[in-house]
Parts: C-alpha cells; structure tokens; sequence
C-alpha cells in the first residue's frame, strides 16, 4: 500500500466503455476478454496496476454483469467530465477507485 498517495473510492460511478480497459502485459489476473479475476481482492488489483506502465491505471472499477475488475486511465482534471458522459447507462452497482501514485 506505500504505492500510492490517495485512494477514492465512489460509488456508482464509471468511465468510457471498453475501449478504456487496461491490461497487464503478463496477462496476470485477466479473465475474458476485458476483465481481471472477480475473486481477486483490491490489493491485489492495485499490485497489478501499480506494475503496469505507459500509462499506469489510475482507475479501478468493481462491477459489470459479472463482477469483475477493470483497470483504466483517465487525467485526473478530466475524470468528472468522463463520469459524466457515462451516466447514460446504469451505474449503480458499480465502484470506483481513484489512485493518485507516488
């Protein structure tokens, strides 16, 4: 957890569509086609984002019809705008977490 400066955590929030996903080069917790394991617990996410590069993640969701993971990036003066945009579709069972990194 040294990782990082500050995590947020919101709910019912989301970013972009898939076109957004992240996935670590190794492959490491990857289910499907666009998601990370559901069983995997948050530090564990957060590992495997931290080791990511070009861009590091600096959005983990929990949710989707499946309750998986999903990494993003999105500029941190941007991120409202983008929850905006996605209020379109139903968010509400959806978590956001906002890291800012060392």
């Amino acid at each position: 957890m040294e990782h990082f400066k500050n995590i947020e955590k919101r709910n019912g929030c989301d970013i972009g569509w898939h076109d957004r996903n992240l996935h670590p080069d190794d492959g490491k917790g990857r289910v499907g086609k666009s998601g990370l394991d559901k069983n995997l617990n948050l530090i564990e996410i957060i590992e495997i984002a931290y080791n990511m590069n070009n861009p590091r993640p600096n959005i983990i969701i929990k949710g989707g019809k499946n309750a998986k993971w999903y990494l993003k990036y999105c500029k941190i003066d941007k991120i409202n705008e983008d929850i905006e945009k996605a209020r379109w579709r139903d968010n509400s069972r959806v978590i956001m977490f906002i890291i800012t990194w060392n």
